[in-house]
Parts: structure tokens; C-alpha cells; sequence
């Protein structure tokens, strides 16, 4: 098996995490009440699918430094500190830390603080893992706490990945709180024969989360048909799932397979347009 299964898009650690709290932000028609309470819901809950893609971006991170630096490097990817130890090439498994001490802004615009640590194994071997695990981190005032465990399932003819998110919680100013647990697998559809170039790599994204809202109310996402996302397009730009908020299906639907950041809510069968 190549001994790149993954490789990295280039995007920075945690880019996502604050989305349960800001970038979810939509805009929606006039609508009754309960619908309205329910899209809103449905944006807060949704938040957790963007988490995963980003913890997916933290796992080929690591192991792209795992494979390739040793002891200390200032990686122009990020504001902190980079650490990999043990320096040895060939010892797994390494312990990489990006340490962003009393703060700095990353080059994503996330102000972040504290630490975040990977235990890397060889993780070009059959189920090899990934811990991602955070020590006072925090990003744009938002803490981050719970750990990410990463599996390499991976075929000679595709790289998979199994993400299983282990009592992931956000806590932000106020104090209020997100929540959420998960498991997904990423399995890449094309970009596998091309190994040096990670911009054609497309991943199918399949599974479920369970999360608890801000208000205390509980939320199952389920991946119905396949969720598609390119490396080289910001989005997922394809795919359907439903959402269960109390006791009620939210539809959602990722579009067409266009690489845009638009996507629908169906609620009691009225649509509600979205942005990622």
C-alpha cells in the first residue's frame, strides 16, 4: 500500500470548530414560528457536519508531519509552535503538538490558544490511528475539549478513513455549550492513482452524529445518500441526510454536485435555502 494514503489539503488545524457558534449565520423567507424555531435548530446541529470535515483535514495534517519533519519546525501553515517527537523518521508512534502558547492569529483568521496534540501512528499501516486531543485550546474565544480517534481502513485502491468523534464540547463566552459524539468513514472515490497530487482527491462521506444543543435539546444526523467532498472545492457539494429534532425530519440537501457553498432545508415540505 502507498505509504501516503492520505494527503494533506493544505488546510489548517481546527478551521472549522467555531462554526456551531458564527459561520452557520443563513438567511431565510418569513416563516411560521415553529418552522422557523426548527431551521434554526437544524443550523446549530448541522454545525457538527462541518466540525467532522475539519477534524478529516487535522487527521491528514498529522499524518503528513508524522511522515515527513521531525523535532521542532515552524510550519508556515500555522501560527504555533510545531513539535514532533520522537524525532526518529522510522518511530511511531510520534507525539506532534501545535502549541499556540498565550495566542496568536493562524493563517485561517482564528485567533487560538493553548494546545493541540496528536498521537500519530505509522499510519500507512492497516488500522493505524490517530488521536487528536486538546489541552486549554481555545479558538476565537470559543474552548474546545472532547478527543478525535482516526483509523486507517484503507484499500490498495482507496484510502479510507474512520472518524469517531468521542464527546467532542464547545463552550463559548457566555457559557453556554455544543455538544456532540460521532462516527463517519471517508473513502476516497478518485484521486487515488495520482498520490503526489491531493487537489484531485474526492471522499465520500457516510455515517451519523448525535448532538445536544445549546437549549439542552438532542438532534440525530444521519447520512442517507453519500456526502461528496472534493479537496479542491470548499464544500460538500453533494449528498442528502436527515436531521431528527424532536421527533421531527429535517431534510437536507446538499445540492447538485456544483462546488458552492448553497444547500436546502425541507421542513413540514416547505424549503429552506442555506449557506454553508
Amino acid at each position: 500500500m502507498n505509504k501516503r494514503p492520505f494527503k494533506s489539503s493544505i488546510l489548517l488545524l481546527t478551521a472549522a470548530f467555531l462554526l456551531v457558534f458564527t459561520a452557520c449565520q443563513k438567511e431565510e423567507k418569513a416563516t411560521p414560528n415553529a418552522d422557523q424555531a426548527t431551521v434554526e435548530q437544524a443550523k446549530q446541529a448541522m454545525a457538527n457536519q462541518q466540525i467532522m470535515l475539519s477534524s478529516f483535514n487535522i487527521a491528514q495534517w498529522g499524518a503528513e508531519n508524522a511522515n515527513g519533519y521531525t523535532g521542532d519546525k515552524v510550519d508556515e501553515r500555522s501560527c504555533g509552535n510545531i513539535t514532533v517527537t520522537p524525532p526518529d523518521l522510522l518511530v511511531f508512534p510520534k507525539l506532534i503538538t501545535a502549541d499556540y502558547g498565550a495566542g496568536c492569529t493562524d493563517d485561517d483568521g482564528k485567533f487560538k490558544q493553548g494546545k493541540v496534540n496528536m498521537t500519530v501512528g505509522a499510519f500507512w499501516e492497516p488500522n493505524a490511528s490517530i488521536i487528536v486531543t486538546y489541552d486549554n485550546f481555545y479558538e476565537d474565544n470559543v474552548k474546545l475539549e472532547g478527543q478525535f480517534v482516526f483509523v486507517n481502513l484503507s484499500t490498495p485502491d482507496a484510502a479510507i478513513l474512520r472518524i469517531d468523534a468521542q464527546n467532542i464540547k464547545l463552550t463559548d463566552q457566555n457559557g453556554e455549550t455544543f455538544s456532540f459524539s460521532g462516527d463517519q468513514t471517508y473513502t476516497q472515490t478518485a484521486g487515488h492513482a495520482s498520490w503526489w497530487d491531493e487537489n484531485d482527491d474526492v471522499y465520500e462521506v457516510t455515517g451519523s452524529i448525535f448532538s445536544t444543543l445549546t437549549n439542552g435539546e438532542t438532534v440525530n444526523w444521519l447520512i442517507q445518500t453519500p456526502l461528496v467532498k472534493a479537496n479542491n472545492c470548499d464544500w460538500v457539494s453533494q449528498g442528502k441526510g436527515t436531521l431528527e429534532i424532536n421527533g421531527l425530519p429535517v431534510y437536507v440537501d446538499y445540492g447538485d454536485g456544483s462546488c458552492d457553498d448553497q444547500g436546502t432545508y425541507t421542513v413540514n415540505g416547505q424549503v429552506f435555502p442555506f449557506t454553508i
